[in-house]
């Protein structure tokens, strides 16, 4: 087994089938924190074997705890940070919708507008604001944040095929 001093661990990733890495802590931890990896996630020190969901392993919890207690707080990941009004579409469960609510409104100004559709006028981006509300997201939840100011979109948790599709749409001129 690789040792954790912060070098020498080796962490993958599969996603869909598909075996990601290897990846130090130090990525992982930062993968973790833009909501690249969430709790579902299936993660393993060896490339075949001795898969785990994040939220099993326990260096992982802590990150994901740790990125859960802070939404909002940490650094965009992009420097346009103007304020934008944004259109949030999400399909929740129970356990997650309070949660995403109240994070929406950490962000700036949410209106809902109909089941799953909340108006947000924020400083941020749709890449940040996907980022940043997937760690709220339960394994079947789906998210897609539309920047109507930037005609920018981010989304979280739709497949394959789904993302292929969206994005070969989004990114059709006019």
């Amino acid at each position: 087994m690789p040792r954790d001093d912060g070098i020498a661990m080796s962490w993958f990733v599969k996603v869909d089938g598909r075996v990601y890495g290897p990846y130090t802590g130090a990525q992982m931890r930062a993968f973790v924190g833009e909501g690249r990896i969430a709790a579902h996630s299936l993660v393993s020190q060896s490339r075949d074997e001795g898969w785990d969901k994040a939220e099993a392993v326990s260096q992982f919890k802590l990150w994901l705890d740790e990125a859960r207690r802070s939404p909002g707080t940490r650094k965009p990941v992009s420097s346009d940070t103007r304020t934008a009004n944004f259109v949030i579409i999400a399909t929740l469960g129970e356990d997650s919708l309070a949660g995403f609510e109240a994070a929406l409104k950490d962000f700036g100004d949410a209106e809902p507008v109909a089941p799953g559709v909340w108006l947000l006028r924020a400083p941020s981006t749709a890449a940040t604001l996907r980022n940043e509300l997937s760690h709220l997201l339960a394994r079947d939840d789906r998210l897609i944040v539309i920047d109507a100011s930037r005609d920018r979109t981010a989304w979280f948790n739709f497949g394959r095929d789904t993302d292929q599709r969206i994005r070969e749409l989004w990114g059709r001129p006019q």
